[in-house]
């Protein structure tokens, strides 16, 4: 499991260095770095999934990358689904609504508001994109996690370093979440709290990647449906709908654990 954050930091990381470097002007941006810089953004988001795959390779073969990939398209997950799906939706919307109560704040106007049948289109691409992140994260480090410690330990470890991976991301200029001013104490939390609700669908789906996938997914997703950043002119960020929606998460999650216990089943 060492090894496996080591290499998804140390290959990720040292791709986005050079975005880093441009932005604090420790080096000149050109044309050429720039194009450079595009490729290596991408590129290094599959550090998680490399890691896995490799990781897996060595210690179990062609079969255990077999096994993971039949994980990921387990999906005869039952009524999970409707819940899965709900989850996020739900608290994302009572959270907006109880900022406009509590704050006085606007509702999310996006442009896929008002042209709805995109949100399944952005959906499914998001979701392939996950084959970059989700068979290192959930397809490898959670399970090997989980052999270690308890599911909600298990859980909280890989949210913390799932975040920690996104840092660069945050003072890198190009990144939505530099570039939006995404408040990363709030980002963190989220991906600590929405791993535990992973970690408990994919024990109950017995292994399988598609909670971890659709999550993920629909985590992208409502950045660019229902945003949780209200910006003003002087481009300070209102947090208080990202706080309340974290709070809502809490509050499912605390139920969970107590009738569920440290093992989340």
């Amino acid at each position: 499991i060492f090894i496996f954050f080591a290499i998804t930091f140390l290959f990720s990381w040292i791709l986005w260095l050079p975005g880093i470097l441009v932005t604090y002007d420790f080096i000149e941006s050109t044309s050429t770095i720039d194009t450079l810089n595009d490729v290596f953004k991408w590129v290094a988001g599959i550090g998680p999934s490399l890691a896995g795959i490799i990781i897996i390779l060595k210690s179990k073969g062609k079969s255990g990358l077999k096994e993971l990939f039949r994980n990921v398209f387990k999906f005869k997950i039952g009524l999970y689904y409707i819940p899965l799906l709900l989850i996020l939706l739900v608290t994302l919307v009572a959270a907006h609504l109880l900022n406009i109560i509590l704050f006085n704040a606007s509702f999310p106007a996006t442009g896929l508001l008002k042209e709805p049948y995109w949100i399944p289109v952005l959906f499914i691409i998001f979701y392939i994109l996950q084959f970059s992140e989700e068979l290192g994260w959930r397809g490898y480090a959670l399970e090997a996690l989980q052999r270690r410690t308890n599911p909600l330990h298990a859980s909280i470890i890989l949210g913390s370093i799932w975040a920690l991976w996104h840092l660069p991301m945050f003072i890198t200029e190009g990144f939505g979440q530099h570039d939006n001013h995404l408040p990363y104490a709030q980002f963190f939390i989220t991906l600590v709290l929405i791993s535990i609700i992973i970690t408990w669908f994919q024990n109950k789906t017995k292994g399988s990647l598609v909670p971890a996938f659709t999550l993920h997914a629909l985590v992208n997703l409502s950045g660019e449906v229902l945003p949780l950043i209200e910006k003003n002119q002087n481009t300070q960020g209102n947090y208080s709908a990202w706080i309340i929606l974290n709070v809502i998460l809490i509050l499912i999650i605390i139920p969970l654990v107590i009738k569920k216990g440290k093992n989340l089943t």
